[in-house]
């Protein structure tokens, strides 16, 4: 639920006892004996609730004068000048308004004449003529007249008096009167520089008009710094001027802040998954910190707002606590906000297992947290220190060292933490583009490349933070050369090792995906070596060492070929090439030991790249060995359905997308033909088709089976959907 930024409108809301203070104002403004005029000002910073007290003063106003007689009724026009900023017609407005209040009161004594000499007025200060209606209605011998050449008044100097008449003579009227004509000008300090200006001169140019009342709301520092940008001498002397009788409006108390927050706190509170808001944690953060970040009602509008908007798409995600609490960084603090969390290995244990927290470590990172806390002004720096301590316990090792205190990476995880590297980034969903790693997590990993299984490590989170692929990116454009020498080999064992568990992304024009992007980065490390022995040493260890990964073995044995092939546009004179002929052959040897062990152990059939994997194992010399592999696995449900989802994606893939079937896809039968007979595949086919279990088939798996039975023309007691032409 938003809590719009409105102030109260009358008594019955006001939680801070601005009412007694209203009523007494307006019960002295219709006291107020003399038919002098009388300018308020009521003044008080951002949101300590200058309009509340005008809209209760207006009630308490509103409610006396239905108790008066109608000759002492007042006239009231609140006036907003912010409804009427950047249109240039300010002032025309606000007279439109005044007269606009005076002929709708029916009380209102000598209104015509008022109302005529007020237009008047009004078009000395605007050059615009009074409107048809308010002009005066002529007699019969009048429009006679008229019509014979008699000029009308339609403009002030037709009237045939010069501006100082036309006051005087209102005055005397306004002074005649009994009823108080009271003007209430609000939001002043939103309004330009040139727009307050005009304000005042309004409040000038009408102020000392008998019987005649404005009360100003405003912000008294800034209308100074106005007044003296405008160059109209000292402002405090040229407010002083104006306003006669000046009123502060004292800031909220703190204790009534918290009131208010509490009370709005609670709408939200009631979507807070059960047991899941521990309230001395709360405590401990609020009263530590974050009691300090709400000065005003409109900081409390502006955080419930924000926690409203986005608690209700993380709650089942996050701890709440730690949440809100990180809300209120981003509504007052942005710049520490985003510099959390552009830090993850800084405010998380993200990279504590795999390097010596020494003392240059720590002092590095404290630099580091120092930098980011600098950034925030509105809060003071240890107020905020504290809140972050208790947020990221990571922190304490950096300011508290000698303090002793307990933290469980299981606790954490489980009551899912901000500060668990695992869960810190759902707390920025709104505000980080999905994969974006910041220049400093960057650097952070490549520092840790001298530890073989510390970097491996760091692959894997990355790649469970979805944000491997701009990793990549960025190694491949410019991280590369930050590697030392000393550490490509850490590097590439890490890249060999995982690059199948990362996602494949897609070949454009403008990109290349994983496997390509791998290949590149491994050619730019190798390439500061001039040694075909050095190079091949590095690549033989990284295949040695995979076990995650089988398909970049493949695929970058087949790039390496490809420098090989004389008519192929990607030959490479010997002198340039990578690997010599020989040295190929030995990865040839390397690859199918580790082909033979994935088929042996049963993994190779899980390889979502089996079909090309099968291609390159068929193309060896054991040729038949690929071929007597795929009859087995195939005599198995298991198998059938992996080797035909394998050779059958794309048009899987596209039966999945359109809903419809291509003619193209008659050519599949040839690539299922070159590892085994399409006759040896129908009757397991088929007897899976026909068989109950189909239906508890994976989409893709039934797919792959009516597509398969349908482009050999199977014969079945069940009857295929149409799936090819």
């Amino acid at each position: 639920m938003f809590d719009a930024d409105r102030p109260i409108a009358s008594s019955e809301q006001d939680r801070l006892g601005r009412a007694t203070f209203a009523k007494y104002l307006a019960r002295c403004v219709l006291d107020h004996n003399s038919a002098e005029s009388l300018v308020i000002g009521l003044y008080g910073g951002w949101g300590v609730g200058k309009t509340s007290v005008i809209n209760l003063t207006l009630e308490e106003l509103r409610f006396a004068a239905s108790n008066m007689f109608d000759d002492e009724k007042p006239i009231i026009l609140n006036f907003s000048p912010w409804s009427y900023s950047g249109q240039d017609q300010l002032v025309y407005s606000f007279f439109r308004r005044l007269s606009s209040e005076m002929r709708a009161s029916p009380y209102f004594e000598n209104a015509n004449k008022i109302i005529h000499l007020l237009e008047l007025y009004v078009s000395f200060f605007t050059h615009k003529p009074v409107p048809v209606s308010l002009r005066p209605k002529h007699t019969v011998w009048g429009a006679i007249f008229k019509s014979k050449g008699m000029t009308e008044e339609t403009l002030g100097w037709e009237s045939g008096r010069d501006l100082t008449q036309v006051k005087a003579e209102l005055n005397e009227l306004l002074r005649q009167q009994k009823h108080k004509i009271i003007i209430m000008i609000d939001n002043i300090t939103r309004l330009e520089d040139h727009e307050i200006k005009q304000v005042f001169q309004i409040v000038k140019s009408m102020g000392d008009y008998a019987n005649t009342i404005y009360m100003l709301a405003l912000d008294k520092e800034h209308i100074i710094r106005t007044f003296e940008r405008q160059q109209r001498g000292t402002g405090v002397a040229y407010l002083e001027k104006v306003v006669q009788l000046p009123f502060e409006i004292p800031p909220i108390s703190q204790q009534d802040l918290e009131l208010i927050f509490t009370d709005r706190l609670q709408k939200i509170l009631h979507i807070v998954p059960f047991d899941a808001w521990n309230k001395d944690y709360w405590a401990d953060l609020y009263y530590t910190s974050l009691k300090h970040f709400f000065m005003n009602v409109r900081d409390i509008t502006r955080y419930v707002n924000s926690v409203s908007f986005s608690y209700a798409h993380v709650k089942e995600v996050v701890n709440p606590v730690d949440f809100f609490a990180i809300t209120a960084l981003e509504v007052f603090a942005p710049e520490i906000y985003y510099g959390i969390r552009d830090n993850k290995d800084l405010f998380t244990d993200l990279m504590d297992h795999v390097y010596v927290q020494d003392a240059v470590k720590i002092a590095e990172d404290k630099s580091r947290c120092d930098e980011i806390l600098k950034r925030g002004e509105k809060i003071l720096h240890d107020q905020m220190l504290q809140l972050l301590i208790r947020l990221f316990p990571r922190l304490r090792t950096l300011y508290e060292a000698d303090v002793a205190f307990y933290h469980s990476d299981i606790i954490a995880r489980n009551d899912m933490r901000i500060c668990n590297p695992d869960i810190f980034d759902v707390y920025f969903r709104l505000s980080m583009p999905l994969g974006l790693i910041p220049p400093a997590e960057m650097n952070t990993i490549l520092a840790i490349a001298p530890d073989a299984e510390g970097f491996d490590l760091a692959l894997m989170r990355l790649n469970q933070d979805g944000k491997i692929i701009k990793f990549l990116d960025w190694l491949d454009s410019e991280g590369v050369k930050k590697i030392h020498t000393d550490h490509i080999g850490n590097v590439m064992n890490a890249l060999m090792d995982s690059a199948d568990l990362f996602p494949e992304g897609v070949t454009t024009p403008v990109s290349f995906n994983t496997p390509m992007r791998i290949h590149r980065i491994f050619t730019q490390l190798l390439s500061r070596f001039d040694q075909h022995e050095k190079r091949y040493g590095f690549y033989r260890e990284a295949i040695k060492k995979a076990t995650n990964s089988l398909y970049i073995i493949v695929h970058e044995f087949n790039l390496q070929s490809d420098a090989h092939i004389e008519t192929a546009d990607t030959f490479v004179p010997s002198e340039s090439r990578d690997l010599t002929p020989k040295q190929l052959e030995n990865w040839q040897t390397l690859a199918m030991a580790k082909i033979s062990e994935w088929a042996t152990t049963g993994r190779l059939i899980e390889h979502p790249k089996l079909i090309p994997i099968l291609f390159f194992w068929k193309g060896l010399e054991e040729g038949e060995a690929c071929h007597q592999y795929v009859v087995q696995i195939t005599q198995e449900e298991k198998g059938l359905l992996a080797f035909l989802c394998g050779v059958l994606k794309e048009p899987i893939d596209q039966a999945m997308a359109k809903y419809e079937k291509n003619p193209e896809w008659k050519k599949y039968i040839a690539t299922i033909e070159d590892f085994i007979s399409v006759e040896f595949l129908a009757p397991q086919a088929i007897l899976l088709f026909e068989g109950d279990n189909f239906e508890k088939l994976r989409e893709r798996e039934q797919l792959a089976i009516l597509i398969f039975l349908d482009l050999i023309n199977a014969k079945t007691t069940k009857v295929i959907p149409m799936t090819s032409v």
